[in-house]
């Protein structure tokens, strides 16, 4: 049997880091977002500019424009932030079943 101080304990703090890690996902999705947005905005301006400035075909200035150090840069900070977001979810998923199983837990060790 488990002590139910410590098994009641370790259930607050997965529910203290739930609300901490919803709060940070809400923050690293904005900042996901923002990155998007200055990425697709700078991939647009650079293929245009391939096709009016250098004269490149269209068909050419997509990939052309992805391999333009600035916007190389800002979709790799795109796909940090991505990740960043996608670890938070995991995060999440993990607290929620570490919450079931403690609930478990403790629930059995009432039934005794």
């Amino acid at each position: 049997m488990s002590d139910p101080i410590d098994l009641t304990e370790s259930l607050r703090k997965q529910r203290v880091l739930l609300i901490d890690c919803v709060a940070a996902m809400k923050e690293s999705g904005r900042k996901l977002a923002n990155a998007e947005y200055h990425y697709k905005v700078s991939l647009r301006q650079e293929i245009l500019r391939l096709h009016v400035e250098d004269g490149v075909a269209w068909t050419s200035c997509y990939t052309l424009a992805q391999g333009q150090e600035e916007v190389a840069k800002m979709r790799f900070t795109r796909d940090v932030h991505k990740s960043d977001y996608e670890v938070l979810q995991e995060k999440i998923n993990a607290c929620k079943l570490e919450i079931r199983l403690l609930e478990g837990e403790i629930k059995r060790d009432w039934q005794g």
